[in-house]
Formats: structure tokens, sequence, C-alpha cells
């Protein structure tokens, strides 16, 4: 055998190391990328149930806001734009990361489907006119300007629908 041969099967050997590197870094690849969704997802959860709890701790003001708004107290005014505001921020940053494909289509429908029943009613809606310009992006408000227009939740009668098989019983 000669020394070209050589070179030639050196060259061969060292194509297929390189092949082989590209289809190993292209499956770590694709798992980091699972694995990156997976965290974001997981802590998206997380902040939602997070909310969950307060709202529980919110509810009274909250049905207020929603059944006689006129007659908020400042406190309850104060509870209510706070959880909005923490609300508003995590479906912000939940957008980013749909718009960085961390998040899938149907993870980003829940999320926005929050966001139609945050804004479910009119002092809710009263509250994003006022408070998102001097807090969110443009892109986020354009999005959730978008949600608004479609209205298709109305959030006291979502209560009051499921009020009513309690209230017949309790009759």
């Amino acid at each position: 055998m000669n020394w070209e041969a050589i070179g030639a099967i050196g060259e061969v050997a060292g194509a297929i190391g390189v092949i082989a590197t590209l289809l190993y870094l292209a499956v770590q690849i694709r798992q980091n990328t699972k694995s990156i969704k997976g965290a974001t997802l997981d802590a998206i959860t997380e902040r939602k149930q997070y909310e969950l709890r307060w709202s529980s701790d919110i509810a009274p003001a909250w049905r207020k806001s929603l059944m006689d708004p006129d007659n908020l107290t400042e406190n309850e005014s104060w509870q209510i734009t706070e959880w909005m505001t923490a609300c508003f921020v995590a479906r912000q940053n939940e957008y980013y990361q749909f718009k960085q494909g961390l998040l899938d289509d149907e993870s980003w429908a829940a999320s926005e489907k929050i966001i139609r029943m945050a804004l479910g009613s009119d002092w809710q809606r009263n509250w994003w006119k006022q408070f998102a310009p001097s807090a969110f992006s443009e892109s986020f408000i354009t999005l959730v300007e978008t949600v608004i227009e479609k209205r298709e939740v109305d959030y006291r009668s979502v209560v009051e629908n499921i009020e009513q098989p309690r209230n017949a019983s309790d009759a």
C-alpha cells in the first residue's frame, strides 16, 4: 500500500468522524431544546398556580369588581391592580417565550384565554387602558388589544352561570 492510499483512507476516516460528530451534536441540540421547552412550560405552570393561590386571597375584591365595581374600596382596587399587574407581566413573558418558539401553540392559546378572562369585565378593561401603556411593550399591548376585540369571555356571566346551579339547590 502506498502513502496516497493511506492518506485517502485517513481522509475518509476523518470525514466519517466529522459526520458522526455533527450527528451527535444535532441529537444533543434537539434534546437540549426539548429540555428548555419543558423547563419553560414548568415555570409557566408554576406561575399560573401561584396566581390561582393569590387570586383566592383577593376573591371578594375580584367579585366586587365584576358585580359592583363602583363600590370598590381603595384597598380592593389596589389588590386587584396588583394581581392584574402580576398576571399580565406573566402573560407578557409567555408571549415572548411563544415568539421564541419555547411555548407551543396550545399552551399559548391557554394563555390567551387567561387574558380574555382577566379582561372580561369593564373594570378590568379600564384598568388595562389606564395601566398598559406605562407597563408593557408595544407588541404585547397590540396583541392584548387584538384579544380584547375578540371579547369572547364575559367573566361576570361565567361567574353567574357557575353559581346558578348552587343557588338553585340552596332554595
